[in-house]
């Protein structure tokens, strides 16, 4: 059975506005050779290929490990087994543009179309003698879009931020995604209707109206025990939801009755909050995903409107003690309607003195037309980036600009469309905006606040926060790392900041 013949239950669940449901399964990590490692996804396939409420099984990349197993060559045995076409997640983690392009042009090969492209969480272990790079989901969606228009493209939101800055920004960049060819955007894992509530809404009053499906997790005590021991990157459980947990874990079951009750609520909440679908995880066989199947018409049933459905959710997210468990930090941010970025305050002294410095600097010395560029243009543009001079105008770039943005030395400076806050200060190099790891403003790495929160500071004082959302920065070309910017500026080189089209949906 060829791809191309495989029906895609998620693309015609989203064209018809059915709720679609599909099964997140995380691909094996390498530790197995292929076959070993893939015989229970394959047993799971068969088993849901005959259940017309399973739309499709999404394989995860490299989030077991550094080097899981091919989430494509995965997908195609998944899709041969289930007759289904399923979602491949891309992550973009140690991987550049090249490997993306040789990896659409595998899953075209074996008849895959439907990616959810990710930037990925931090690498584990990094090699040594080399820098780890990440391709930032934005610039892979753009190289899919470029690639083909009849992909299906899935981009990642989260909406469980609580500070101003790693909240807007969040949007800002949703935005960005769908602009950059995103087909429908899924939220990370958390359990705030409120914050469900609000990413529809914001997405809405910003002119996205692509379709919003939600990620959902079967949250056993087990397993909150081991996220909050261990982290998992973005998603956040406060105190209270793990004491509600180890309350459930006194139960006969361990709480693993009270679990698939409170994600069937959570599937009936998202869906009358008016999400396209849901993707479930932690249910690694087909006797749990008829459960929870099952247990979804149940509270249906039992709970008749979308009230009821609110209030029972409450009640399981009550203490023993009658208080209500919070499941969101202390003083989070909600953003009211219409307000986004409205908010009081903005760029930090420093930051906003940085600013302006570069800001006048740049346009003296290197916008077209500049006094500077004038008179730098003709000699610049006749050098070789890789000559003896040109790298001694790299070490004088890095002299100069080092103290200033911490310059890496990457070739390629983007500098005026980040606010002059250099994106390979962020240890993932993401110039698009933040990957969905932060946590109370803080960098996943844990050792620096995020440095898009500054960018969007400035920007925001600057009145530049659209900026953000509608301008593609390119990834660094390889061949620029360690050669001097201002020369490969001034012969016109690399490739070229552009501006995204407006919403696609």
């Amino acid at each position: 059975m060829s791809g191309a013949s495989r029906p895609n239950g998620v693309r015609q669940g989203l064209a018809a506005r059915r709720f679609v449901l599909t099964v997140e399964i995380a691909t094996p990590r390498t530790r197995e050779p292929f076959e070993q490692a893939i015989r229970p996804l394959l047993v799971l396939a068969r088993e849901v290929r005959d259940d017309p409420r399973i739309d499709a099984v999404a394989l995860t990349d490299r989030s077991r490990s550094d080097q899981d197993h091919d989430p494509i060559l995965t997908g195609h045995r998944v899709a041969e087994e289930s007759g289904k076409m399923p979602i491949v997640h891309w992550a973009g983690k140690d991987r550049i543009l090249r490997h993306l392009e040789a990896d659409l042009q595998r899953a075209e090969a074996l008849g895959l179309d439907t990616f959810l492209l990710v930037t990925g969480d931090k690498v584990r272990q990094p090699p040594g003698g080399r820098p780890v790079r990440y391709l930032d989901s934005v610039n892979a969606l753009a190289a899919a879009r470029q690639r083909s228009q009849e992909l299906l493209l899935a981009a990642a939101v989260s909406p469980f931020k609580y500070r101003e800055e790693e909240l807007v920004n969040q949007y800002l960049k949703a935005g960005k995604k769908i602009r950059a060819g995103a087909d429908f955007l899924m939220t990370q894992i958390g359990w705030d209707l409120r914050k469900y509530e609000e990413a529809r809404r914001v997405l809405n009053e910003r002119g996205y109206h692509a379709p919003l499906m939600a990620e959902l997790l079967l949250l056993t005590p087990a397993r909150s025990r081991r996220i909050r021991r261990v982290g998992l990157a973005g998603v956040t459980i406060t105190g209270d939801l793990a004491q509600r947990l180890e309350e459930e874990a006194a139960s006969r079951d361990g709480g693993r009755g009270f679990a698939f009750r409170r994600l069937a609520l959570q599937t009936a909440s998202v869906r009358d909050l008016g999400y396209a679908g849901a993707q479930v995880s932690g249910l690694d066989t087909y006797p749990d995903i008829v459960r929870l199947l099952d247990e979804v018409e149940r509270a249906t049933r039992e709970c008749p409107t979308p009230e009821a459905r609110r209030q029972a959710w409450r009640e399981l997210l009550t203490l023993q003690n009658g208080r209500a468990v919070q499941v969101a930090p202390a003083h989070g941010l909600y953003l009211k309607p219409g307000a986004m970025g409205e908010r009081s305050g903005g760029a930090r002294a420093r930051e906003w003195a940085r600013f302006r410095i570069m800001d006048v600097i740049d346009h003296l010395l290197f916008k077209e037309g500049a006094a500077g560029a004038r008179v730098l243009a003709p000699v610049l543009r006749r050098l070789d980036a890789r000559s003896g001079v040109g790298r001694l105008l790299l070490r004088v770039e890095r002299a100069i600009k080092g103290p200033l943005v911490g310059c890496q030395t990457c070739g390629f400076c983007r500098l005026p469309e980040t606010a002059y806050v250099c994106p390979e200060t962020c240890p993932k190099g993401l110039a698009n905006g933040p990957c969905g790891g932060t946590k109370d403003n803080v960098c996943e790495f844990g050792d620096r606040e995020c440095i898009h929160n500054q960018i969007y500071r400035v920007s925001k004082r600057a009145g530049l926060l659209a900026h953000l959302e509608e301008t593609l920065i390119p990834p660094v070309p390889e061949t620029a790392w360690d050669s001097c910017s201002w020369v490969a500026h001034f012969r016109g080189e690399g490739p070229k900041v552009t501006r995204l089209p407006g919403d696609r949906a």
